[in-house]
């Protein structure tokens, strides 16, 4: 199987995704939250565009109590681009709130095309300040786009990167945007680079969120590891994202969402939107019910 060429531009949104909650066959073991203390969920649908046509829909379900996070997420193609590419992905991710960032225990990627059959897994298993030790099933050669362990040290996983940014773990100064990411998924060793553009009143049109944002940027810098392929001959483009703040009953804990992710590239626009938000089970503020 070809490796995944859609993750990486989805990789903010599927911040927000949260992109991406749904249950999910795939449990993550390292990092499980403790049920006597206090915990704080979101969970957040959305739905993928490209050209103004709907390409599939994901969800994300994160979890965070004490030091900890636990997060699943499921990505699914819908319409025209089954007609190439039916796919399902679903990951899941844990580990533990460091200063600032997230430090991630386990992650499992399991992505399945429905038209063959055919199924990878990909899991990393974090252990101290090595190298995240890989699995892969079927195994893919990696000797062409080989990531070395020093590349791989001190990096997320892309579930781990959208949940830093959903959770706000790396807001500053109201700020949701300050921030490298350093991601490594098995395959490409790559860093999303974030800046703040400016505050922003917005009102989306589906009716999910009218309010207060802040729009910011981001740009994919490939380090290491197999080639985008899903924009070949051109640059990567700039995503945008709207986020906006949304508080949680945990004290402390504000979730800053990314509600609109966009991206302008030879094949049109490319844009995922949030069509439904609660935070600890309700929809906060701003938020309409999708019912």
């Amino acid at each position: 199987m070809r490796p995944n060429s859609l993750l990486p531009p989805l990789a903010i949104p599927l911040a927000a995704l949260a992109l991406l909650g749904l249950s999910l066959p795939a449990s993550a073991a390292g990092g499980a939250t403790s049920p006597s203390q206090p915990g704080s969920q979101l969970q957040v649908a959305m739905t993928l565009y490209a050209g103004g046509i709907t390409m599939g829909k994901a969800d994300l379900d994160a979890t965070i109590r004490g030091g900890d996070y636990q997060v699943v997420s499921n990505l699914q193609t819908q319409g025209v681009v089954n007609a190439f590419w039916q796919s399902e992905i679903q990951a899941t991710a844990s580990g533990k709130l460091a200063d600032r960032n997230l430090a991630p225990a386990l992650y499992d990627s399991f992505n399945t095309r429905q038209s063959t059959g055919k199924r990878q897994q990909v899991s990393l298993t974090y252990e101290g300040e090595n190298a995240p030790r890989l699995y892969a099933n079927p195994v893919y050669p990696k000797t062409e786009f080989e990531v070395k362990p020093q590349d791989a040290k001190g990096t997320l996983d892309p579930l781990s990167a959208i949940t830093l940014i959903a959770s706000g773990v790396a807001a500053r100064d109201g700020n949701p945007c300050a921030a490298t990411l350093p991601v490594f998924d098995g395959r490409r060793r790559y860093n999303l680079e974030l800046r703040k553009v400016r505050d922003v009143d917005i009102k989306m049109d589906n009716g999910l969120y009218q309010g207060k944002a802040v729009q910011c940027e981001a740009r994919y810098r490939p380090i290491a590891g197999f080639r985008q392929k899903l924009l070949s001959g051109s640059d990567f483009p700039v995503v945008r994202a709207w986020i906006a703040s949304f508080p949680s009953s945990v004290a402390g804990r504000d979730y800053t969402v990314p509600l609109r992710v966009w991206a302008k590239t030879k094949y049109g626009v490319i844009a995922v939107l949030a069509t439904s938000l609660k935070v600890d089970g309700q929809h906060p503020r701003g938020v309409r019910s999708s019912s």
